[in-house]
């Protein structure tokens, strides 16, 4: 389903993007070098919470490693239990035995929304984006650490869900925990924890001894500590208590950040972390192999990672469906069928007949752009089976826009990149989005429809589609489905069903080409 932006995520957005006093990490670019296998990166960042996906290996925990490392800070700032400095260095993530050869030649270019930067005559305003640049020499040092911009950054490895009662200095410390002096955000991580795993805390004390911290709750008429929670709920403490205790504007990097939760947990902590950001302005880049947690993020917060040609390629905007089913590598059919999105599936599955549709994968990818990048990726990877884009109909007229981004993240494609594309290229009927598209169609079968759905008078459904083209781009089946009681799919699968049935032969250029690339992979 194509992902509806809620208000929580329109003002984190409005905020990310307007928000210069808390140096945001806006942009990470890999221009030269080899990172643990990772050798390719630019990764733009347009919201404050940023997922990473991909194959074990891909490169995701090297771009957490990255990003902790845009950072500097004072000897006094926060900075984790254990850790003897507030900031990170690349030596905290890349350690190398004797035997391994030195990595070197490696520059890096973070791009920084501040707004104290030093006026020089080109940029003489101090609030923007600019870069700043990393580097190391091959058996040299990285550059000018202290340069850093100041910012709190935490690192949240997988060893959070490794429960009390498994740590060794837990364990050796266990009746020395005393109540820590009150740090007045407790209620906060009770209200967080609590609202995840739907679990009514009354209380929420944080106990400490030197350098460790101990959650201890009453729930349910009980009291117990952290040696007596699920490797889930001690995470959730440690990532809330994190958030909280970093102070405004922090930078909290999360590997794995679904682990011990379970799926409606996982779209809980969701959700609740888009409130405690837009609190405390603090900036989160995760990794995650959920499904879930992807589907609870804008498309341009969505990253996948994977090897292309040689290359590490990173695709924003990617839908879940589609980056999920790339992870579970299970077998697929003849020819894959590539289209923006759920609505534009729905179309092709009522259009196509029964012969073909069980020889084909219709996957939904997220977006035009999407699309065009996985064409390129396609393009250099060697095509495995046939493949055809399907591009919704308003993407007529931006053709060659969409070629010309294909061509650039394919980096150099030989000269036969433009008629390889355009082979591999095709358009839903008409030349407005789909939505719009059915709604109008919609009026030569209004009859039939409002049959099905119980409409005692069709004018009545006329009127309810006057409103859905009123609700906006991509907007008009929620307001449809309000009004006409049944669930947005519903009216989805109903419109395309009986439109494709009276509208055959639009579809027929679309159905010829997939006949032909069945008969090529056959």
């Amino acid at each position: 389903m194509k992902y509806r932006e809620t208000k929580p995520d329109k003002d984190l957005r409005s905020w990310f993007q307007h928000d210069f006093s808390h140096a945001h990490l806006r942009r990470i670019f890999l221009k030269e070098g080899n990172l643990r296998g990772l050798n390719s990166l630019d990764m733009s960042i347009e919201f404050p919470i940023s997922a990473i996906a991909g194959r074990n290996g891909a490169g995701k925990s090297t771009v957490l490693a990255i990003a902790c490392c845009a950072f500097h800070n004072g000897k006094t700032s926060f900075r984790l239990p254990k850790r003897k400095l507030p900031y990170y260095t690349f030596s905290d993530f890349f350690i190398q035995h004797p035997a391994e050869q030195p990595s070197g030649g490696i520059e890096i270019n973070y791009y920084i929304a501040y707004d104290n930067w030093a006026k020089t005559a080109a940029q003489p305003n101090q609030a923007g984006v600019r870069m700043q640049r990393r580097h190391k020499n091959k058996g040299g040092k990285w550059n000018d650490y202290v340069k850093r911009i100041k910012r709190n950054v935490a690192f949240l490895g997988i060893e959070r869900i490794v429960p009390h009662n498994e740590r060794s200095q837990s364990r050796s410390y266990s009746r020395l925990f005393k109540d820590a002096t009150e740090k007045g955000y407790e209620a906060n991580i009770r209200d967080a924890v609590g609202y995840v795993l739907a679990k009514p805390y009354k209380n929420v004390r944080l106990l400490e001894h030197s350098k460790y911290m101990l959650p201890i709750v009453d729930a349910n008429g009980f009291t117990y500590s952290g040696f007596n929670m699920g490797a889930g709920e001690n995470a959730l403490f440690e990532i809330f208590s994190v958030i909280y205790s970093c102070g405004k504007g922090a930078l909290l990097v999360i590997d794995e950040i679904e682990l011990g939760l379970h799926a409606e947990a996982q779209r809980r902590l969701m959700s609740k972390l888009k409130d405690a950001c837009l609190e405390t302005r603090t900036q989160i880049i995760c990794t995650t192999h959920s499904k879930e947690i992807f589907d609870c993020l804008p498309y341009d917060a969505r990253f996948f990672l994977e090897p292309v040609g040689g290359r590490t390629k990173i695709t924003q905007g990617i839908s879940s469906e589609f980056a999920f089913s790339k992870l579970s590598a299970q077998p697929r059919s003849e020819v894959d069928i590539l289209v923006e999105d759920d609505m534009a599936k729905t179309i092709l599955i009522a259009a196509l007949p029964s012969e073909l549709r069980t020889r084909i994968s219709i996957i939904s990818i997220g977006s035009a752009t999407a699309l065009a990048r996985q064409l390129s990726a396609i393009y250099l990877k060697g095509e495995e089976r046939p493949t055809i884009a399907v591009f919704d109909g308003d993407q007529k007229c931006k053709e060659d826009d969409n070629l010309k981004h294909g061509r650039s993240m394919a980096e150099n494609p030989g000269d036969d990149f433009d008629s390889w594309f355009a082979h591999h290229i095709a358009y839903l009927p008409g030349d407005i989005w789909p939505e719009a598209w059915l709604v109008q169609q919609a009026q030569d079968v209004i009859s039939q429809i409002a049959t099905y759905l119980q409409f005692s008078d069709a004018d009545e459904l006329a009127d309810i589609l006057e409103y859905g083209l009123q609700a906006g781009k991509h907007n008009e089946f929620y307001e449809i489905a309000a009004r006409t009681g049944v669930s947005r799919d519903v009216c989805i699968s109903t419109f395309s069903s009986y439109i494709c049935q009276g509208h055959a032969l639009i579809f027929d250029v679309l159905v010829t080409r997939i006949r032909g690339a069945l008969e090529m992979a056959g």
